[in-house]
């Protein structure tokens, strides 16, 4: 920018300068009457819950006692053995039930005696409120720590005498008063919660309702000096349009506008430079390469250590980290994001994709200092300090979002926004071509994976509850540390694709083996083992003809495909591989597998239950399954007890 245009645009500065501090004061105003508002929403509806919920688990210990009772009368009677062991199981769930209750009321209760109670936003401070309570929680703590012994005394006995009658009749006699206590106190908190609130949003209005007496009359002065001098500065760029080679403007030469109009005029010569470039890079095939042609050309026009992309999925309301490259010091970078995903609800990317709007951040260390999402930590870590987010649009219609990010603070402006926005759309049709052909392939070997299962009647939903098995058994080996320099973000979502291609070979065996219902013979065992072998050849010829695109994508598919049934002790085929020689995948895959094999109904057996599935992947330790991968499942046991629950309960 020439040093005349900068006088020019220091004198307009000066005159604007006080109208967007005030612009800048109405947003804050606005920003801070509206977040209080919510706030204030928020925290009624988290106080609703909390003591609302306090009423319901006194309502739950004064059932759970009578239950009890019940069943302590029950046993007092002559009935057989069989049937009192039966109902002193069931007195020991109901005491679990009981202390379960009782420590989540005593722990509402103790937030409520401290002055503070957390939610999602941070913590709800209550100490004024509690001033206006006078004894009311002094008197509904000491209710409830002679509620709660009594509720003592009947989680210890398991039968019935003087103590336990006592206790119930207390637990009975004082329901009502302590549900009157959690109602009292639900009322007071809101009540001054909404006082607190109500006054901070009258502060803030007025505020505003200053400022913006104060800006209009700004506005009205300033009219004659700002808007009528830039008026056809204005009119002008009306005119220019789409971007396209070969643009030129008609602007005024008035003297105060003329080193304005040259800025602009260079900075066109410049762009129809740059739009040529963008016109020719489509002709590169592979989508990673024409990321690395950007990556390496057009530093000298942006600033940039990394670019990343993260692609829309089909809900339309989350991203996924998809794409990435760096160099230096932050070339592991795309490494750590791969796979990431967010919801645009819980980010600050809702406005890029849904209303296209482009998005600067020159101090992310400040931006990320109440933003706890992975990805900001990510990003911290590595050295990243400014980024400019840009929407992929493809038919008016967002496919993703593109990142250009760098390791020095207050880099970005507007002038890269222009620019970057032609090069989105270029990126995006690129993108779309390649994700495209893709899943076109990927769809193809998928279906031909279902045609396989779908020739045996017994298996149904196989591959689906395979997919989510083995991408939660890779969870949590990614959790608990365990394969670390194996396991990424990345490596779940691609065993999750890919782990449903395990038994893709089975279209090469005939039905007479594949179908038989009694046991095979050695020789048709020996024909079906083969299907490590075709599933593998199917796979291979794919990735062959994707690797002519520079872009493999089935090298997992390969390795579960021809080496899900070795064996960690080298006894299975088709290879006989032990221990760290079969890949990861394949051992993970080979656990859920076998897992889903025993939770499952065939013609030769019963479905075996969640316990006994366990158990016999637990013998299978060291022999058969890779031991760490049966630890970590094991220690996550109740985890993979739900997934096996909602797959009985879809039945």
């Amino acid at each position: 920018m020439g040093e005349r245009t900068t006088s020019f645009l220091k004198l307009m500065s000066k005159k604007l300068a006080v109208m967007i501090i005030l612009i800048v004061f109405l947003l804050l105003f606005l920003i801070t009457t509206v977040f209080l508002m919510n706030k204030a929403n928020r925290d009624e509806y988290t106080l609703i819950d909390v003591f609302g919920r306090q009423r319901m688990l006194t309502q739950q210990l004064t059932k759970y006692a009578n239950q009890k009772y019940a069943m302590m009368q029950y046993m007092d009677g002559d009935n057989n053995i069989d049937t009192n062991e039966a109902i002193l199981e069931k007195m020991k769930s109901l005491d679990l039930s009981m202390e379960e209750a009782a420590n989540d009321f005593t722990e509402s209760l103790l937030a409520l005696k401290s002055g503070y109670l957390m939610n999602n936003d941070g913590r709800i401070d209550m100490r004024l409120s509690l001033l206006d309570m006078g004894s009311l929680v002094e008197d509904k703590d000491k209710l409830w720590q002679d509620f709660r012994q009594a509720l003592v005394v009947m989680m210890d006995k398991t039968q019935i005498d003087e103590e336990a009658t006592k206790a119930l009749s207390f637990i009975n006699a004082n329901n009502e008063q302590l549900l009157k206590f959690s109602d009292d106190i639900t009322k007071s908190l809101i009540n001054s919660q909404k006082r607190e609130s109500n006054l901070k949003v009258f502060i803030a209005l007025s505020l505003f309702a200053a400022t913006l007496i104060v800006l209009l009359l700004l506005v009205i002065q300033s009219y004659k000096y700002v808007v009528v001098p830039l008026s056809d500065l204005y009119a002008s760029f009306n005119n220019i349009g789409y971007f396209k080679k070969g643009i030129k403007l008609t602007l005024p030469k008035k003297n105060e506008l003329a080193p304005v109009v040259q800025d602009i005029e260079m900075g066109l010569e410049k762009l129809n430079k740059l739009i040529e470039l963008i016109n020719n890079m489509n002709q590169d095939i592979s989508f990673e390469g024409i990321l690395r042609y950007i990556y390496d050309n057009f530093s000298e026009f942006i600033p940039y250590e990394h670019i990343g992309i993260a692609l829309l999925k089909d809900d339309g309301e989350t991203v996924e980290a998809s794409f990435g490259i760096s160099d230096g010091l932050t070339k592991d970078l795309p490494k750590k994001l791969l796979g990431i995903k967010a919801r645009l609800e819980e980010t600050s990317l809702r406005d890029v994709v849904k209303k296209g709007k482009p998005r600067v951040i020159n101090d992310l260390e400040s931006y990320t200092k109440n933003r706890d999402a992975d990805y900001n930590k990510i990003l911290i870590e590595t050295g990243i300090k400014s980024s400019i987010t840009l929407p992929l649009i493809l038919n008016n219609k967002p496919v993703g979002i593109i990142f250009f990010s760098s390791t020095k603070r207050n880099i970005y402006n507007e002038q890269h926004i222009d620019f970057l926005s032609t090069l989105s759309s270029s990126i995006a049709i690129s993108l779309n071509k390649t994700i495209f052909i893709d899943e076109l392939i990927y769809s193809a070997i998928l279906a031909l994976a279902k045609l396989a299962e779908s020739r045996d009647e017994y298996t149904g939903d196989h591959l689906e509850r395979m997919k989510k098995y083995s991408a939660k058994i890779t969870e949590f080996l990614l959790e608990d540390n365990i394969y670390s320099d194996e396991i990424s973000v990345g490596f779940v979502k691609e065993i999750e694709r890919f782990s449903p291609m395990h038994d893709i070979g089975k279209v090469g065996v005939s039905d007479e083996i594949l179908l038989k219902r009694g046991k095979l013979t050695e020789q048709e065992f020996e024909e079906m083992k083969k299907h490590t072998i075709y599933g593998a050849e199917v796979l291979k010829a794919a990735e062959k003809h994707m690797k002519k695109r520079e872009n493999g994508i089935f090298q997992m598919g390969i390795e579960i495909a021809e080496y899900h049934h070795e064996r960690w002790d080298g006894t299975g085929y088709p290879h006989r591989k032990a221990g760290n020689d079969i890949p990861l995948s394949a051992r993970i895959v080979a656990v859920a597998d076998v897992f889903d094999a025993l939770t499952s109904e065939r013609p030769y057996k019963k479905a075996f239950s969640f316990d006994e599935s366990l158990n016999k992947i637990l013998e299978g330790k060291g022999k058969h399954f890779d031991p760490n991968i049966v630890d970590s499942l094991i220690k996550h046991k109740d985890e993979i007890y739900e997934l096996y629950n909602s797959f009985q309960n879809n039945k």
